[in-house]
């Protein structure tokens, strides 16, 4: 049984400590410190959102009488103007449907020719559609004018204008999402999103770029790839050491980068927070499993007595793996439709593999990430405690797990999210399908998708 006090009390002190602890710049850590206690403090059930807001309001107080100019506290609002500071549903993000339909595609379009004769290329995956949102999910890239000599690769994410016509004469105009920075990589991952959306019954779309393009004809009527998908309960744990497992997950994406990164620090902060606040008991296996984790990858989590124990398998083949430079180079088309996982649906929408990882397309409705998509790394400062974490994994058909180092994602409104979900470490060369497993606190569900390779070059 949790102890409301114990954690009050340890929330309270951190405060007093950031204060009287000196500022060397606007860009200090105590804030955060403050806000990822908080945040974990509530979601592990230790404290309450009331007694927080008060903390809060009260040490807003306190930094407004500073002189000079103080830093923001996230989260911290003058005392009259403290409701609904951290406005918390369990519900969520608004659920406004959960229609989704996704058509694999695997086509490629060839743009209009520009820049001394490159010609861009967009690797059409799936067709995804959301009651009343439909997008198309790309690889693009630049292909190299042949019989003449090479000049420089177009730094920038190809563009053409493109539309498209159905089989009934309807038109629609396509947008570009995530054209990418001028960085010169060799592939972009985007979405085209349709306007409008092909309405139910629509058995074709021909797809077009401009005068000097192709066009290509997709099968609206094709069935989805087939894929084998299990939905069953998420296994039963506690708030505290769910929130361990997801900061573990990230501290294990981050590798021996996580001090540079600040990813350590930040996990620290969190277990330090549920262990002396009192949400975490003595001996947790989880905290203990973080432990070894972190000492395995050089990191200082500073909880006593926190334990060891051994790492899940999966942990292991991702640490083994670490740095691996062997991924295939290609694409895979595929589009498989998930049953719901806490309430939120998802529809895996292809697949992008380089040497050193891969990119995952989703849509999702009803879910979005909060940053590096656990809650210690939630959203803005201003925004309240989101849902509880989903975890992502993945396994490829050699054994070799992977897990999302992090994710893209744009909101089309209504509730949908177009999701890039960056594997790390690379997919196994000789790896031809992947098991993608999202869990969620009371639902699990893994889908087992075919890697029909499409190459590179």
């Amino acid at each position: 049984m949790m102890d409301p006090v114990r954690a009050e009390t340890y929330l309270r002190v951190l405060a007093e400590s950031e204060l009287r602890r000196p500022r060397s710049s606007r860009h200090d850590p105590g804030p955060m410190r403050i806000w990822l206690a908080a945040t974990a403090l509530i979601a592990a059930g230790g404290i309450d959102d009331e007694t927080v807001q008060q903390i809060l309001a009260d040490l807003g107080d306190a930094v407004a009488l500073r002189p000079g100019r103080a830093p923001r506290f996230p989260g911290v609002a003058p005392r009259h103007h403290r409701a609904q500071v951290w406005p918390h549903s369990a519900a969520g993000p608004a659920r406004a449907g959960t229609g989704l339909r996704a058509v694999p595609a695997g086509v490629t379009l060839t743009l209009s020719p520009e820049h001394e004769g490159w010609r861009g290329e967009y690797r059409l995956l799936a067709l995804v559609v959301a009651e009343g949102y439909a997008a198309l999910t790309v690889a693009a890239r630049w292909v190299a004018p042949a019989g003449r000599a090479i000049s420089r690769r177009p730094s920038h994410a190809p563009f053409d204008q493109v539309g498209a016509v159905d089989d009934q004469g309807r038109s629609y105009r396509a947008s570009l999402w995530d054209r990418g920075l001028e960085d010169g990589r060799e592939w972009w991952d985007a979405y085209l999103g349709l306007s409008p959306a092909p309405s139910p019954g629509t058995r074709r779309l021909d797809i077009r770029t401009g005068t000097d393009g192709t066009q290509v004809q997709m099968d609206l009527a094709a069935p989805p790839t087939p894929a084998a998908v299990i939905a069953d309960p998420a296994p039963s744990v506690s708030a505290a050491a769910w929130l361990l497992g997801r900061a573990a997950e990230a501290l294990l994406s981050a590798g021996r980068s996580a001090v540079m990164t600040g990813v350590s620090g930040r996990v620290a902060e969190v277990a330090q927070a549920l262990t002396e606040g009192g949400a975490v008991p003595a001996g947790e296996p989880a905290l203990a499993r973080l432990a070894t984790l972190a000492a395995a990858l050089g990191v200082d989590l500073g909880v006593p007595g926190a334990g060891h124990a051994p790492l899940p398998e999966e942990w292991t083949s991702i640490l083994g793996a670490r740095g691996a430079s062997d991924g295939p180079q290609g694409v895979a088309p595929f589009a498989v439709t998930l049953p719901e996982v806490d309430g939120a649906r998802f529809a895996l929408a292809g697949l992008r593999s380089w040497r050193a990882g891969a990119t995952l397309h989703v849509l999702a409705r009803g879910w979005r990430p909060y940053g590096w998509g656990w809650l210690a790394f939630a959203g803005r400062s201003d925004e309240g405690p989101p849902d509880p974490p989903m975890s992502w994994q993945a396994r490829d058909s050699t054994g070799r797990w992977h897990m999302v180092e992090q994710m893209n994602w744009g909101d089309a409104g209504d509730g949908v999210t177009h999701i890039q979900a960056h594997l790390t470490p690379a997919l196994h060369p000789a790896a031809t399908s992947l098991d993608v497993i999202i869990t969620g606190v009371s639902s699990r569900v893994r889908a087992t998708v075919p890697l029909h390779w499409q190459t590179a070059r």
